[in-house]
């Protein structure tokens, strides 16, 4: 038998320490989750960590005085959030303590920045902290929903239980964004491609080519024309134009960026025929889903709405989603919420009443995610199979009236050569 030291939570709070004597570590470790405590970090008892002064800080005192080293990167990808919390799912699950686990999780992690963040985490679970309440602490990186959960998990002791729906609604999420990005690559490569050959054509192939036409007696046609006109001012300003669509873009960067640009952005988005109901069918369904996953983990419905509002991309439909919230803290059911909320499809509506009827509404809320995820998917699809053809035909257009407007000249001259 092998004397081990632990140390482990009692509680959302409370921290445990003491010693037990098992054969293994592993042994050790069943022996404390049966005891009702969630280990921190078991050792055997050689090696016992000697309490230094500087571990006498609370928690958030050492996160309070920590600054971050210089990284190139001061934002976290939605990528590197997936792949943490599957890593905490899995370790959790397999019953290693939860110091080793963000341990773990800090030496597997690369982005500097986010390196750090677990890190400190660390530290503030060493200190007394709860996980969650590290997790509070950066909301940049981990959403008020999130952390609910996490919190949720630690106080009903079903932390794996919630890290595991956790992990699997962020892959559902992030593969469903993934769909839609590699959809748009294809358009959006033959788009820049298609502006870059039409630009050089204007700004240097077209002027050189119409030197030829100049000595001509006879009028040149219409398309052509238009055609050397438009080239010669591209090739004297094309500085200029480039210096005005720079500019052009930064401030509509910075209009965007506002609340006011913003919400008209978000607006006129939602009034477009079919790419608004796309809008409103892919928010709809990440908001079905990150309500369902956040009830069945505990998380109370009026807690889980404020939650899950700011999550919204759509700034329009966030402003109704936060109007539900509201209605449903001054004691409205869903249901009725819902039904004041424009953006919100009958079919929704019905399915949530069924699921408030029959006790079991996060099954409602999984069922409306998948629905609308579909019809999402098919839209992502028919969308694509029509984006990618139009903008080559008119790339093919711009291009074909160039090259005929320049040859026209020349089929003239034929003609009256003959």
């Amino acid at each position: 038998m092998t004397k081990f030291f632990y140390k482990a939570k009692s509680g959302p709070t409370k921290i445990v320490d003491g010693f037990i004597e098992e054969q293994t570590k592993s042994g050790a470790i069943r022996e404390i989750v049966a005891m009702g405590l969630t280990p921190l970090d078991v050792v055997p008892a050689a090696q016992r960590p000697i309490p230094a002064r500087a571990q006498s800080k609370s928690a958030h005192a050492v996160l309070k005085n920590f600054h971050f080293p210089f990284s190139a990167s001061r934002s976290v990808s939605a990528r590197d959030i997936v792949f943490f919390t599957r890593q905490l799912s899995d370790l959790v699950e397999a019953s290693v303590p939860l110091l080793r686990v963000i341990q773990i999780a800090s030496r597997q992690t690369r982005q500097p920045y986010f390196k750090s963040i677990i890190e400190q985490m660390h530290l503030f679970v060493q200190n007394g902290g709860s996980l969650s309440g590290a997790m509070a602490q950066y909301p940049a990186v981990f959403p008020a929903h999130y952390v609910n959960m996490v919190k949720t998990g630690e106080v009903g002791g079903q932390l794996d239980k919630v890290l595991r729906r956790l992990a699997d609604h962020l892959e559902k999420e992030y593969e469903t964004r993934g769909k839609i990005r590699s959809s748009l690559a294809y358009p959006a490569f033959v788009l820049g491609v298609g502006i870059l050959t039409v630009f050089v054509l204007l700004t240097f192939v077209i002027p050189r080519l119409s030197v030829m036409f100049e000595d001509l007696d006879q009028a040149l046609p219409l398309p052509t024309l238009v055609l050397m006109h438009l080239s010669g001012f591209f090739a004297r300003y094309w500085w200029l134009l480039i210096g005005i669509f720079v500019i052009i873009k930064i401030y509509w960067d910075q209009w965007t960026c506002s609340v006011q640009g913003r919400l008209w952005l978000d607006g006129s988005l939602l009034k477009i025929p079919f790419w608004g109901e796309f809008i409103r069918d892919a928010e709809i369904g990440r908001f079905a889903r990150t309500l369902g996953t956040l009830l069945e983990s505990g998380v109370p419905l009026t807690t889980a709405l404020n939650a899950i509002h700011p999550t919204i991309d759509n700034l329009i439909m966030r402003d109704g989603i936060k109007k539900v919230s509201k209605a449903v803290t001054e004691g409205q059911a869903l249901k009725s919420a819902l039904g004041q909320c424009p953006f919100f499809p009958e079919m929704v509506i019905d399915m949530v009443d069924v699921g408030e009827e029959s006790g079991r509404l996060e099954k409602g809320l999984y069922k409306i995610a998948e629905t609308l995820e579909r019809q999402t998917d098919q839209t992502v699809k028919v969308l694509m199979s029509l984006l990618g053809p139009a903008v080559l035909m008119v790339i093919v257009s711009l291009v074909g009236f160039a090259v005929i407007a320049m040859l026209l000249p020349i089929f003239r001259m034929n003609l009256l050569i003959q």
